[in-house]
């Protein structure tokens, strides 16, 4: 019972701090599987020997790769800091345990024949399609998506943005809409019950419900083994509006701009997977997929 109220209070103040709904699942259920590593001490007992038994039984356990295990870790020392201040624990038992090695995979984007697949297959679920649409050509996160309502979407005559609000540490910004999402994003909201409601979700479900991360996730992957793309998943979408911006020369800067970036060396990062070197035009322009 102690277990569970030291838990569920943690949890309750990443709540308040704004922590997504999925991060708030994911750091219970790393908390929970630690407790039950050892049900004979409370966690408030545990040692740095006790956290290292317990990180190894859940990796034998569960077959979890190192980056589970590295990001568990993360969980379970942001709740002993947690302890530590609120002055539960006099020390963080995590202070001193590394992270296990990871092995650095390179990032994967969408070549124009996959996206192009992807974009074909998906048409048979118009929502789908639209959204797949909407990560490719403006290259927002999947969470940011799920989060966009309809008074987000500003369209003028030929151009627009879609706003996207401060959310934990990612600030707010306005992402520019191209001339092919443009059409596409008025002929939705002609067509979406939704329209005339501006706090409506654009994503919505039948309830008119925000659609969850893990459900669109799904839905594109599911759309993602129907094209016949090997080894990719629904991140690779937003790689590859990176890809194909810095392909065509944009700005570093305004590309870190757009996606969001707070550190420009995570845009800088994504030039290693262009087809050709990167050469800067100057342009703040964003192209169509």
């Amino acid at each position: 019972m102690e277990n569970d109220k030291l838990i569920t209070d943690f949890i309750n103040y990443l709540k308040r701090r704004g922590k997504a709904k999925s991060t708030l699942i994911a750091y219970q259920n790393d908390l929970r599987q630690l407790a039950e590593s050892n049900l004979n001490k409370s966690v408030i007992e545990f040692s740095e020997v006790d956290i290292k038994h317990g990180l190894n039984f859940l990796q034998s356990t569960y077959s979890l790769s190192a980056k589970t295990v590295s990001r568990k870790l993360n969980s379970i020392r942001t709740f002993y800091k947690f302890l530590e201040e609120k002055k539960i624990v006099n020390d963080n038992p995590t202070s001193k345990i590394t992270h296990p090695k990871l092995r650095i995979k390179k990032q994967r984007f969408l070549n124009k024949q996959e996206y192009l697949a992807l974009r074909e297959i998906s048409r048979e679920n118009p929502k789908i399609f639209m959204i797949i649409e909407f990560l490719l050509q403006t290259g927002i996160r999947i969470g940011e998506l799920s989060r966009v309502k309809v008074k987000d979407v500003s369209l003028g005559k030929e151009s627009g943005f879609i706003y996207i609000e401060k959310f934990a540490s990612n600030p707010e910004r306005k992402v520019p809409v191209n001339s092919k999402l443009h059409t596409e994003l008025k002929d939705y909201l002609s067509k979406i019950k939704v329209s005339k409601k501006p706090n409506s979700p654009l994503f919505a479900t039948k309830t008119g419900r925000s659609i969850e991360v893990r459900n669109i996730r799904g839905s594109i992957d599911r759309f993602i083994l129907k094209s016949k793309i090997k080894n990719a998943c629904v991140n690779d979408l937003r790689n590859t509006f990176i890809v194909v911006q810095l392909n065509n020369g944009i700005t570093i800067s305004k590309l870190a701009e757009i996606v969001g970036h707070k550190n420009i060396a995570t845009t800088t990062r994504y030039i290693e997977l262009l087809t050709k070197k990167f050469k800067a035009k100057g342009s703040d322009k964003i192209i169509e997929l």
